[in-house]
């Protein structure tokens, strides 16, 4: 297929996904047309094991090419996102004449929330600086903007560790990054966050704005949990806070003490809320981001819990008595 007539159908989906409001009738179409789109481009083999592997960082594991593309499927993850980071343009368009600057840490294969955003703006408008640390990955999402004739939009594209980048140009005005999983678990965003928050403005945005993690209960499986308290609100007071306090990469997170009354057939989970920007909300089962985490007390006292969020080869919370 010819640029042109990709571009016309990323034109298309980004209509879609980009509109405001919740669910829409078109909205799950545009995004199966989208990974369709993206597909046609690149075929990334499931079956080839360096597709499937991780990269391991000192502060998370970035997940494999073939995991990272699977992502874009998920319909409201995806919108949410991507409307997100084009609202945050349009808010520093109003205050710039341009071009918004934006850092898109951990772009997967097809730096997919930014694809649809590209589409409503143009390269003097907005610049992205595109960093993967996953060389296979890489490769791929290189072959992706090409066939879609975007490197226009492209100030820097490096394959890098972003946990530890160092931002040559501080005159960043969004910092976008989807590495996560559920209850900040295994990968690396909060390092992400906080190396970049010690080194740009204050009135940087970052997406997502906030990401809150709760103890919560569950009765039985697939029903609404019940948050008992709060862990973590990892947003712009708690990374100024960190970037304060903390000399070099040694970041320090309080400790949580909270005592639990289970009733029968109760179960402990870590749950997980994201305010990606503005109106654009994840909660409870909207994706992959926010299901359930069980808590693992054995051989605690599980009404007496501490919690304390730890960054490490394999990030999460400790949980001790």
């Amino acid at each position: 297929m010819k640029t042109q007539q990709l571009r016309e159908k990323l034109c298309r989906i980004s209509d879609e996904i980009l509109k405001p409001g919740d669910f829409h009738d078109k909205l799950a179409p545009a995004i199966t047309d989208y990974v369709a789109l993206l597909s046609q481009i690149v075929k990334i083999d499931s079956d080839d094991e360096q597709n499937r592997k991780h990269i391991q960082s000192e502060m998370g594991q970035a997940i494999g090419t073939f995991w990272a593309a699977q992502c874009v499927k998920e319909i409201l993850r995806t919108q949410r996102f991507a409307r997100s980071l084009f609202s945050a343009i349009k808010e520093k368009l109003n205050q710039k004449s341009g071009p918004v600057q934006v850092i898109y840490a951990g772009t997967g294969p097809f730096a997919a929330l930014a694809l649809p955003v590209m589409m409503h703006f143009t390269p003097a408008e907005v610049q992205f600086t595109l960093l993967e640390i996953n060389q296979q990955t890489y490769d791929v999402l290189l072959k992706v903007l090409d066939a879609f004739n975007l490197n226009a939009y492209i100030a820097k594209c490096e394959v890098a560790d972003a946990t530890i980048y160092q931002v040559e140009n501080k005159n960043i005005d969004i910092v976008l990054s989807e590495t996560m999983s559920r209850a900040l678990i295994k990968e690396p965003q909060v390092a992400i966050m906080l190396n970049f928050a010690r080194q740009l403005p204050s009135d940087t945005i970052f997406i997502p704005e906030e990401i809150n993690v709760g103890l919560s209960t569950q009765h039985k499986s697939g029903t609404e949990p019940k948050l008992i308290k709060r862990l973590m609100e990892f947003n712009t007071s708690l990374r100024q806070k960190l970037v304060d306090d903390t000399i070099d990469f040694n970041w320090q997170f309080d400790e949580v003490a909270i005592k639990t009354e289970l009733e029968e057939g109760e179960s402990l989970f870590f749950s997980t809320e994201i305010k990606v920007y503005e109106a654009n909300f994840l909660g409870f089962n909207d994706c992959s981001l926010n299901l359930l985490e069980r808590v693992k007390t054995d051989k605690l006292d599980p009404k007496n819990l501490k919690f304390r969020y730890a960054l490490k080869e394999t990030p999460g919370f400790m949980v001790y008595n």
